[in-house]
């Protein structure tokens, strides 16, 4: 969560920092028209492309990614797992369920408590984690959509500009040139939006899913390696390659 929010925030302070080496005035580059279109437009660009409850989920996510929470130890769970079915059964696991922390680790440990194959079992767990990866996958496409709007609003927004400085050419040569300026301003909030703030946030997006598709894939193993009674070591070596705790 530090390294985005300083990344994105050292990525606007540079641009300030340029601003401030050319010796131009911050508030010629303070439009608040052009920041209306910008935002405005991007996010109704971006609205139009997706379902509402598809950004509801994006906001979830952006929000898990940025502020992640705390994960438990999946490692030292399945040994308990494992431990208690080695002195008492699968169906001793049926316990611990309320207490285990993961919506998709507690459907898996319920699969394997009912008896359900192992085939299928494997099956079903694939198929939800190929699911939830697709839809957390999908949260960073609605952030690039969005990076891919920014700009082509931004050239709309210097077009309007243009246009309004073309219909005023005989106001003479200062009144030119700041209209100019002002125009290609809208280009530059657009440019700057999609590369400082909407496409680093959805890579963050797309990193997070890939720590979550990992766990998750390391839950699978370790659910399979519980119901074909795999020892400990076995277990923990089948869940290794995927957990960044492991490494």
């Amino acid at each position: 969560m530090r390294s985005s929010l300083l990344g994105i925030l050292a990525a606007f302070a540079s641009v300030l920092f340029a601003i401030a080496l050319e010796e131009a005035h911050f508030l010629s580059f303070l439009k608040i028209s052009a920041l209306i279109l910008i935002l405005g437009g991007t996010a109704g660009a971006t609205f139009a492309s997706y379902r509402v409850e598809e950004f509801a989920t994006m906001a979830f996510h952006l929000r898990e990614a940025l502020f992640p929470k705390k994960e438990f130890s999946l490692t030292d769970l399945f040994l308990d797992f494992a431990e208690r079915a080695r002195k008492n059964g699968l169906l001793s696991l049926e316990d611990r369920l309320s207490s285990v922390p993961d919506s998709f680790l507690r459907k898996g440990i319920q699969l394997i408590v009912d008896g359900t194959d192992p085939r299928a079992v494997e099956e079903i767990l694939f198929e939800a984690a190929e699911g939830l990866e697709e839809k957390e996958i999908r949260s960073a496409k609605i952030l690039e959509t969005a990076g891919g709007f920014s700009p082509t609003i931004g050239i709309i927004g210097t077009v309007l500009g243009l246009v309004g400085v073309l219909e005023n050419l005989g106001a003479g040569t200062r009144a030119l040139g700041e209209g100019i300026a002002t125009a290609f301003i809208a280009t530059f909030y657009g440019i700057s939006f999609a590369n400082l703030l909407y496409f680093p946030l959805a890579n963050r997006i797309k990193s997070w899913a890939r720590v979550r598709s990992n766990r998750r894939q390391a839950m699978i193993r370790g659910i399979i390696s519980l119901q074909t009674g795999d020892n400990r070591r076995i277990l923990a070596e089948r869940m290794a390659p995927f957990l960044e705790e492991a490494r």
